[in-house]
């Protein structure tokens, strides 16, 4: 009985960690941070920053050991405070530059598996990736001034992240995104380059 029992915990301890070549697709929810690099400044990684938060859907499907291809649509907040208030003008008459605006986007990406048999063993539990693709973002004003610059922009988006197998279907996964804006007007000012966010995504999957 102790033999058997002994066969049983190996062979699920090796089967835990099977990669998605039997199960080529993947499914995901979760969420996380949107962060604003833009003409009215850089909040990446500043930790007095307001915290703009979305929820997410995120579907990939197997095409090799290396790769897969991966569709995501997000929903949240954007934008860069200074101070918290809802008011385009400062007692003084000069201009408020704040920003706060309602993003939904959907990211089109390749990803490359680390995991993938060249690099690293296929069966490990912990399975880094690189990803890079395009997007198309709709962004609107949240509050009544404008501020926002509101309509559809696509972007060049690309990170990396990591992926933890708890067994062969379920997972928990990290990933860290920019996202380069093919436009410069998203907050109606020009100057410079054109306006970036980041992205800090944590999420629950499954493989199917």
């Amino acid at each position: 009985m102790k033999k058997i029992l002994l066969l049983i915990l190996i062979s699920t301890s090796i089967s835990s960690f099977s990669q998605t070549s039997t199960h080529k697709n993947h499914f995901a929810i979760g969420g996380g941070q949107f962060s604003y690099n833009g003409d009215l400044g850089n909040s990446w990684f500043n930790i007095e920053e307001e915290l703009y938060g979305f929820v997410g859907i995120y579907f990939s499907h197997y095409i090799s050991r290396s790769f897969d291809l991966s569709f995501s649509m997000t929903y949240g907040d954007y934008g860069h405070c200074v101070e918290d208030d809802d008011s385009p003008f400062w007692a003084d008459g000069s201009e408020v530059l704040n920003m706060r605006s309602r993003m939904t986007s959907g990211i089109l990406t390749l990803k490359y598996k680390l995991a993938n048999g060249y690099l690293m063993n296929e069966e490990s539990k912990f399975s880094p990736f690189l990803f890079a693709g395009i997007g198309i973002n709709n962004l609107r004003d949240v509050w009544t001034h404008k501020r926002v610059n509101a309509g559809n922009y696509g972007s060049i988006n690309g990170g990396a992240g990591l992926r933890y197998n708890f067994n062969e279907v379920f997972n928990l996964n990290y990933s860290f995104g920019i996202g380069y804006f093919t436009s410069d007007n998203i907050d109606y000012k020009v100057e410079g380059g054109n306006d970036m966010y980041m992205q800090n995504t944590f999420s629950l999957g499954m493989n199917f």
